[in-house]
């Protein structure tokens, strides 16, 4: 592993390699890094984060594992500016988070399980609660995270539940009978499930990750698998799928195919770290063009990682850069162990990278560090 300075990661970013399949090539470049202090009060999970631009100014919140609630940063001062508190339990109780959205300067939502939608003031106070059903599939799953964050449209939400109760009996051919996308009404509390399923073909090689990840232009969401090459576009209004996409990048090639339940050992974490996979994909609203990140496979005994932490934090990270009818403009795999997976937000600046990976030599767990990127060919503010 290696050290790196601001220098260095200039030229490793200007230095990422494109595929020859790519008919564009945007330039990007390392505009500055964003650094955050943590103080011993905040524990930030990851996972679950949101970027958001307002009249007084930029904002990350996140959630805070040690004080159980949301905490809020402004990105102009790097220092916290309010924490949301929660309670697991008594009359504001939200049990145990499973990520969250800020909906309004006076609406906090908050995903819990079980599954159900808590529907919070700015104080942490409890004004309602949604269960969330699945009918047919009955896994008790419900999240707000940075891959399937609630979406909306007006004062409708929309959510993810991307998983299956009996993956490892189901056959091949079952996996288009279930859906994916519910819908509530934040006025009425009612709850619908969309007509919305994997392709039927998608295990046609094999039993393959089903989740997938997702994020929204518009009246679309646009899902993007982490195992098929196909996007599909999901509309708001009309509640139904209009298309899939094939949108492959040609850094992915072989999918982690699972043949079985999981392997005893390290088997299972082996084969999984060998093959290709799509990771988050985000809209940037203020270029209108797309983000697809992927993870290409690395055998394990390339690096002297230990296996867990080198399936915690995948060390070959790329993007595709797609225009905003979802047309592949260009590919950039990064160098080695450079970026944090599944800790990318876009901001008015240009796209945030983390660069505080646990697996580099300079990571800092008492701050946030995010590289700001910006492609040549997109226009930026001053």
């Amino acid at each position: 592993m290696k050290n790196y300075s601001p220098w260095v990661l200039l030229l490793l970013i200007l230095g990422c390699s494109s595929p020859k399949e790519s008919s564009t090539k945007p330039a990007i470049n390392l505009t500055s890094t964003l650094i955050i202090p943590l103080d011993s009060s905040i524990n930030p999970e990851m996972g679950s984060l949101q970027y958001m631009d307002t009249d007084s100014g930029e904002y990350l919140a996140l959630l805070n594992k040690t004080v159980y609630g949301v905490e809020l940063f402004n990105l102009n001062t790097g220092k916290s500016t309010r924490r949301i508190k929660l309670e697991y339990e008594g009359p504001n109780g939200v049990g145990t988070t499973n990520g969250f959205r800020i909906f309004s300067p006076d609406t906090l939502l908050v995903a819990s399980l079980p599954p159900e939608l808590r529907i919070m003031d700015i104080r942490g106070n409890l004004k309602a609660s949604i269960p969330i059903q699945d009918p047919n599939n009955y896994v008790r799953y419900l999240a707000s995270n940075i891959e399937t964050p609630f979406l909306f449209d007006g004062k409708v939400l929309f959510g993810a539940q991307p998983y299956f109760r009996n993956f490892f009996d189901m056959g091949v051919g079952e996996i288009s009978d279930h859906v994916h996308v519910y819908r509530v009404d934040l006025t009425s509390g009612e709850v619908s499930w969309l007509p919305v399923s994997n392709p039927p073909d998608i295990w046609k090689e094999g039993k393959k990750l089903q989740n997938f990840t997702w994020t929204d232009r518009y009246d679309s969401i646009v899902v993007s698998s982490v195992s098929d090459h196909r996007l599909w576009v999901i509309s708001k209004k009309e509640g139904k799928l209009l298309e899939r996409k094939e949108v492959p990048s040609s850094y992915v090639k072989q999918y982690h195919i699972i043949k079985g339940r999981p392997l005893m050992g390290d088997q299972g974490i082996i084969e999984s770290l060998a093959g290709d996979r799509y990771d988050l994909i985000l809209h940037d609203p203020y270029r209108d063009v797309f983000y697809r990140f992927f993870l290409i496979g690395v055998d394990h005994e390339d690096y002297e990682i230990g296996l867990r932490e080198l399936y915690s934090y995948r060390p070959k990270i790329g993007l595709m850069l797609l225009s905003s009818n979802l047309e592949t403009l260009g590919e950039y795999v990064f160098e080695n162990n450079y970026a944090e997976n599944l800790n990318y937000f876009v901001g008015r600046q240009g796209l945030y990278i983390s660069t505080n990976n646990p697996n580099r030599d300079d990571y800092n767990e008492n701050i946030l560090r995010y590289d700001i990127i910006q492609f040549s060919e997109l226009e930026y503010e001053d």
